[in-house]
């Protein structure tokens, strides 16, 4: 808990976005993941400006969740897939 307020002081002390991964607890199957899958404290989600979660949907497909968004409370979610050629993440349905 120390460590995470220290990382928010520090953000809103400098005006930067700092991006903190923590991996999820384990869900049973089935079950999507959401704020309280994330493993350990709390804080993190109740300090954190945004939170992304990046999971698989029903069919498999990988997807970003925008699960908190502080700045204008918009949240939502976005099906993506891995470019090899690029080496990149694009939404899916995007050519290059």
């Amino acid at each position: 808990d120390q460590c995470i307020s220290e990382l928010r002081a520090f953000a809103t002390h400098h005006d930067v976005h700092i991006t903190l991964v923590i991996h999820p607890r384990k869900e049973p199957d089935g079950q999507r993941l959401g704020l309280s899958s994330v493993f350990g404290t709390a804080k993190a989600t109740q300090e954190a400006d945004n939170v992304v979660i990046l999971q698989m949907d029903s069919v498999g497909q990988k997807q970003l969740d925008l699960m908190k968004n502080r700045f204008d409370g918009k949240l939502g979610n976005v099906g993506i897939s891995f470019n090899e050629s690029l080496g990149i993440f694009l939404e899916n349905g995007i050519e290059t």
